[in-house]
């Protein structure tokens, strides 16, 4: 019995999966590298100035912190005589305090009052965009503007402030010519230019409240206040920190350019912060040596209340 022959068929050899070759991703790359290169452009003259009219300018200081230069002569080094004269100047105390003035009487109406309004904002109902618009016309204005313009509100004889006291018998100060008020007149001053921008803050850290935790606070029986107070504020914790370090930088140099075109300073030193005292210093007394310390040393002070801030944002995590 003869059987039909099997025929066997060879088998192939199994082949490797193929790899992309390094000429298939080129394309790719090259076009990142034409994104980067067209970025680089663009973002270049922001740096130039930015390299030319603030970081040479802020290493220039540093440096002449350790010198004593009238503008005109050459530079004599006098190593830590500078630094060293900040904590015997009474003048520079005087200025500190008020510089601390301004931040704690600044600071905290900013946070509270713009957390208020932007909640305020932020609900829907008929006629809110105008209330919107008008929250943020101080945003239009420049500083050195709104500064003339609230320097004529608070004129003693035809300001409107005073003519709006006098509806109520009020008869309201000189309010710049004051000791007594002119901070606190430049401090609203500052509060209202600064609103605008803590409202935008807030509103961005309420758009991330979640609505179930009205919803069920509502059902336990809270309140508007309640809910404003126990579940809307603890949720925009980070966003009152950003605006508490903001707005504390803010006041610091701020400061120097509202009181130098409403008081120069005055009456009786009472207005001048320790940017506006390094800046007569400098540019008044011609004393760059000492002018360049007081600026360093202020900005000292706000990398202590950066870090400070830092510090309590770990603390409140850490606790939970």
């Amino acid at each position: 019995m003869t059987g039909t022959p099997m025929t066997v068929t060879p088998s192939r050899p199994v082949e490797p999966p193929r790899q992309a070759e390094p000429a298939e991703r080129s394309p790719g790359r090259k076009d990142r590298r034409g994104d980067a290169l067209v970025a680089a452009l663009f973002v270049s003259p922001a740096m130039l100035a930015f390299t030319v009219f603030v970081i040479v300018p802020a290493l220039g200081g540093l440096v002449l912190a350790f010198f004593e230069w009238d503008l005109f002569g050459t530079p004599v080094f006098v190593g830590l005589d500078n630094l060293a004269r900040l904590f015997t100047d009474p003048a520079m105390w005087q200025a500190l305090g008020v510089t601390a003035l301004f931040v704690v009487l600044g600071v905290i109406p900013t946070t509270l009052v713009g957390f208020v309004l932007a909640v305020v904002v932020n609900v829907n109902m008929p006629g809110i965009g105008a209330w919107r618009v008008l929250y943020f016309t101080p945003m239009i204005a420049s500083a050195a503007v709104s500064a003339i313009i609230w320097v004529n509100l608070y004129n003693g004889r035809s300001g409107l402030v005073n003519q709006f006291l006098a509806l109520f018998g009020v008869d309201g100060p000189n309010w710049l010519a004051d000791p007594t008020w002119a901070l606190p007149a430049l401090v609203l001053m500052m509060i209202w230019g600064a609103l605008p921008i803590v409202i935008i803050l807030y509103l961005a850290g309420l758009q991330r409240v979640p609505e179930d935790i009205y919803a069920a606070a509502s059902l336990d029986g809270a309140g508007r206040w309640r809910q404003l107070w126990s579940m809307t504020w603890p949720n925009v914790w980070g966003t009152t920190v950003l605006v508490a370090v903001l707005q504390a930088v803010s006041f610091v140099s701020g400061s120097f350019e509202v009181a130098l075109i409403m008081t120069d300073g005055g009456p009786l030193g009472t207005t001048q912060s320790l940017a506006l005292y390094s800046y007569k210093v400098a540019f008044t007394e011609r004393d760059i040596g000492y002018g360049s310390a007081l600026s360093l040393f202020q900005l000292a002070l706000i990398i202590g209340v950066v870090l400070l801030s830092r510090a309590i944002v770990r603390f409140r995590k850490e606790r939970g």
